[in-house]
């Protein structure tokens, strides 16, 4: 395990990571109200390599996404911690996003999640304990090989 200092990076690519999470659900539904024409079909693709390639970087090179998926007892008391205010404050995001969705999608007149919508908060639940724990930690970067 190596320490750096490279809170600035890794804070970018959690932001890049979830804008192309972002805009791979926009236009899956763009396209999918438009026929899917070339171009929305082409910049679909992209983000979605883009929101894959910035997850690696974001959270498996970093090691966090192995910090909050591993066992308790491989952790010390520090990382513990970690894990832990991560995971207390991602449950507190995610239960505002998926209220904000629910409630924007009942006023839009869409009474029902479909699997994209599910897919794409399936992979916020699962990411936002490691985006938090490497947003928060400012002393150094875990890096597993």
């Amino acid at each position: 395990m190596e320490q750096k200092n490279q809170t600035p990076r890794k804070r970018t690519f959690i932001v890049i990571n979830y804008t192309f999470l972002v805009l791979t659900l926009v236009f899956f539904y763009l396209g999918k109200n438009t026929n899917w024409p070339l171009t929305i079909s082409g910049l679909e693709i992209i983000f979605l390599a883009l929101s894959i390639f910035s997850f690696r970087r974001a959270f498996i090179t970093t090691g966090y996404w192995r910090l909050v998926h591993s066992s308790k007892k491989s952790l010390d008391e520090r990382e513990m911690k970690v894990v832990l205010n991560a995971i207390k404050n991602s449950y507190v995001v995610f239960t505002i996003v998926t209220l904000l969705i629910i409630y924007g999608l009942a006023l839009a007149g869409q009474v029902y999640l479909d699997v994209v919508i599910a897919a794409g908060l399936l992979y916020l639940a699962h990411t936002l304990p490691a985006a938090i724990a490497g947003w928060h930690e400012n002393n150094f970067v875990m890096e597993y090989e």
